[in-house]
């Protein structure tokens, strides 16, 4: 398996901090610092935008999209979360304002007969649970994080949640928090399956294996994880990165994951041999994050760029 550059743009004026592929087409969503979301049409001639959404008052932190293809999520610095028709940007499904520094990522649910958006609520430390539907928004629950013993060290750093992701198959939803753990819920209970240990800082991204058994971990300190779900058990710490890895990316069939880092690398990993693929350098200086989708692989880099990696042993691509 190996990945090969297809097409490398300047797709924002500055850095791009969040991609997203549209299931079902072959276009994906940008984030950028500079406060737009851009529709990308991809083909093996090139990348052509399609639009740029304006709106949001600070940087885009997170984007997202349903798995019916027909709706998009974004989420800034603003503290608003928007919810649109990918087909026309003008239209606002939702808008959901939170307090200052209460959303961070969004992320869909699996299902496709409902709009559910699951937004890591950083100072809240909580993961706010919304579903959307026809004219109306409804908090429909929010999964507290657990918080460290007062009398521990990680007690005295901030309380944050900064990532969330659901599992495939919508039993389990994880979340990534500042002080290096990661939180595993039941969702039909809401109950607190168990605490992800061995980070010690903060987890910037998750991404469940295509079988919902393991859960994928991107962190501060260098590493990346892989936890067997059901116990939150660690299973191996990959190393390798230079700096901190801030996103990651699986595989559909389960047998292969992508990180990047800002140290402006993307590495590709197999999950059964435990070992590095490959590595592909950015020719930026700045953090590169990837987001998987239709057999290919996109990456947004610090420096406003974007970049897509194909490779026929990915699928589709």
């Amino acid at each position: 398996m190996k990945l090969t550059k297809l097409h490398d743009i300047v797709a924002h004026d500055e850095g791009v901090w969040s991609v997203s592929w549209i299931p079902g087409t072959q276009s994906l969503l940008s984030g950028s610092v500079d406060e737009s979301v851009k529709r990308w049409d991809v083909t093996d001639q090139g990348i052509t935008e399609v639009y740029k959404q304006e709106g949001h008052g600070l940087g885009v932190i997170s984007v997202a999209a349903h798995g019916t293809g027909q709706f998009a999520a974004s989420s800034a610095l603003d503290s608003l979360i928007r919810v649109w028709d990918v087909n026309d940007q003008t239209t606002n499904i939702s808008v959901i304002e939170m307090a200052p520094t209460e959303t961070w990522a969004v992320a869909f649910g699996p299902q496709t007969d409902a709009i559910d958006l699951a937004v890591s609520g950083g100072t809240r430390n909580t993961v706010v649970l919304w579903r959307i539907g026809e004219g109306q928004t409804e908090n429909v629950g929010e999964l507290a994080a657990p918080t460290a013993a007062a009398e521990s060290k990680a007690h005295k750093r901030e309380q944050f949640v900064l990532s969330a992701a659901y599992s495939p198959d919508g039993r389990r939803l994880a979340a990534g928090c500042m002080d290096g753990t990661v939180a595993v819920w039941d969702l039909a209970s809401a109950k607190l399956l168990g605490k992800c240990e061995g980070h010690h800082k903060p987890v910037r991204s998750l991404a469940f294996t295509s079988d919902s058994r393991m859960l994928l971990t991107a962190c501060d300190d260098c590493h990346a994880h892989l936890y067997d779900v059901e116990n939150c058990a660690l299973i191996e710490a990959f190393s390798g990165h230079e700096s901190w890895v801030l996103s990651v990316a699986v595989h559909p069939g389960g047998s292969a994951f992508a990180t990047g880092g800002s140290d402006s690398r993307v590495k590709l990993w197999d999950i059964n041999t435990r070992t590095c693929l490959q590595t592909l350098t950015s020719d930026h200086t700045d953090q590169v994050g990837v987001g998987r989708g239709q057999g290919r692989l996109a990456g947004g880099l610090g420096g406003g760029r974007e970049r897509k990696e194909g490779a026929k042993e990915l699928g589709r691509g």
